[in-house]
């Protein structure tokens, strides 16, 4: 398609389109490597839920690379006064926008049961302390969250955590404050102050993520806003140049 002569203002909205899309393209690589992130840094704590969390991690990979794609054919769109392409932009813009509102609604009503996942995963999980893979697991959330147990410490005196050997009134070592002091996880009893015995997992990983989601859900309705100016200026664009080559043919 020949290049149509566009006005001042229509000139202005291509080139306003294609470094929309130019910062549309680094979002969704930036998208897709949080997901990438998210599944190497949470893999052992998706473990310890009864919910399989790695589909949130995928998603975001899949949306990221879905964005970065979009980007691209905005671009091509919009430098070449391209309309197909940039009707095509429009419209995908519009899917992904309407999945991502599904997405974030699905999310905001199954959230009482996401949390009861955990809460299940955490005490099924907690009997399984001497399998190596939700021992490591429980270690990192442990040292990590400050936290011991799950509701608390003293979840850990109904389990054999330690196998047969298991002392009474111990914890793992990865609830001390301190794991440099000696044994301060079989002494709680009378010295539980040397213990993370404030909280246990279960209150601080609820409010790890609500701390994460917060930030998530910023960048998310920074992104929403950003899709919908997309979606204007694309069809604006795309109408200039439809109605341009209509003249041209009359």
């Amino acid at each position: 398609m020949a290049a149509m002569k566009l006005g001042a203002c229509m000139q202005c909205v291509k080139f306003l389109l294609f470094g929309f899309n130019a910062l549309f393209w680094l979002m969704g690589l930036s998208v897709l490597a949080v997901g990438i992130w998210a599944r190497i840094q949470f893999s052992d704590y998706m473990k310890l839920s009864s919910h399989d969390y790695a589909t949130a991690a995928y998603i975001l990979i899949g949306i990221g690379f879905l964005i970065a794609i979009i980007g691209f054919i905005g671009c091509c769109g919009a430098l070449k006064e391209h309309t197909c392409l940039l009707k095509t932009f429009g419209v995908i813009l519009g899917l992904l926008f309407l999945v991502e509102l599904g997405t974030a609604i699905t999310g905001y009503i199954f959230r009482s049961e996401i949390k009861t996942g955990l809460s299940d995963g955490l005490d099924t999980a907690l009997k399984d302390y001497p399998e190596q893979g939700f021992k490591d697991a429980w270690n990192d959330m442990q040292k990590n969250l400050k936290c011991c147990g799950s509701r608390n410490y003293t979840d850990w005196f109904m389990v054999a955590w330690a196998g047969p050997n298991t002392k009474n009134g111990s914890v793992p070592e990865s609830c001390c404050k301190d794991t440099k002091v000696k044994s301060c996880n079989l002494e709680v009893l009378s010295h539980p102050e040397t213990i993370n015995s404030e909280q246990g997992c279960y209150g601080a990983a609820v409010k790890y993520f609500e701390d994460k989601l917060v930030i998530i859900g910023g960048v998310a309705l920074g992104l929403a806003v950003f899709q919908l100016i997309g979606i204007a200026f694309s069809c604006c664009l795309a109408s200039t140049l439809h109605n341009n080559l209509k003249y041209e043919l009359v």
